[in-house]
């Protein structure tokens, strides 16, 4: 009975980190839906409305040149809660407000959001991630061959702040200028790895309809041999080790200075950029 126990607490972990790591797109493509303001305008268009009922109501009972006034400025409230109401239906409409990291390509939200559109940069003109200012802080932005585009991070949700995008992106973009090609599986095993914090030594891929699917990334060979007598391991499975994942890399990673601060990350790490920047 303690024996099966202790099996059973094994195999939660497992279990879970499987999960989060299918939850994290590996080597296939990852929708990150941004914050849609559609709700902020429609709380901004109720107010608004309600300051034109109230501006109308008190200029109605005084009846005097003040009270003409606020019904005017009570008119002018009403016109901008219906202009806050049409944006907010017609963001509230939108399906591509979300960052698109594809295997080929990557697809960002267009400027002005108001317009709507989107931007799809493929990944072999996509130069670098680089960090911005802007005001008083560092902001994302992809530089291509045809000039600069802003990565809307801080427009993601709280749940989606930590996934490191800017790296994801960055890496993804120097494989794929690099011939042959890595297979889905074995960028699944790079963006696994650079992930998971803390060492490592590989790790446990599988094919599941068709797509790469990261059971586990090793910690050391403990770890590895908790696998292996698990019996959970599916016949197909590949264990892609750690230097398999560093060698395609080449210079990529350490270039990617830029694109490994965190969102909303430090003062500190920014002008750890900013003086890497100036040596350059």
């Amino acid at each position: 009975m303690e024996g099966r126990q202790a099996k059973e607490r094994e195999r939660d972990p497992r279990k879970r980190e499987r999960a989060e790591l299918s939850a994290a797109c590996l080597g296939r493509e990852l929708r990150v839906p941004l914050r849609n303001p559609s709700r902020m305008l429609w709380v901004f268009a109720v107010l608004l409305v309600l300051g034109f009922a109230l501006g109308l109501s008190v200029g109605i009972t005084r009846g005097d040149r003040i009270g003409l006034g606020l019904a005017a400025f009570g008119v002018v409230l009403l016109a901008c809660g219906i202009y806050a109401g049409v944006l907010a239906r017609r963001f509230g409409a939108r399906q591509d407000l979300a960052i698109v990291l594809g295997l080929r390509t990557l697809t960002v939200p267009a400027l002005p959001l108001v317009r709507g559109g989107t931007v799809e940069i493929a990944y072999e003109e996509l130069e670098d991630v680089t960090l911005l200012p802007s005001g008083n802080r560092l902001v994302h932005v992809l530089r291509t061959s045809d000039g600069l585009v802003p990565l809307l991070l801080d427009r993601l949700p709280r749940t989606q702040k930590n996934t490191k995008l800017p790296l994801r992106i960055h890496v993804r973009a120097a494989l794929a200028r690099r011939r042959p090609r890595l297979t889905a599986a074995r960028l699944a095993a790079v963006e696994a790895q650079l992930l998971h914090e803390g060492p490592s030594i590989g790790a446990l891929v599988t094919t599941k309809d068709g797509e790469p699917e990261v059971l586990s990334v090793l910690r050391d060979e403990a770890h590895l041999g908790a696998w292996l007598l698990s019996g959970e391991l599916p016949a197909d499975y590949e264990m892609i080790c750690a230097q398999d994942v560093l060698d395609p890399l080449g210079d990529a990673l350490r270039d990617a200075i830029g694109a490994m601060v965190d969102v909303g990350g430090s003062a500190v790490a920014a002008k750890q950029t900013s003086a890497a920047d100036g040596e350059r």
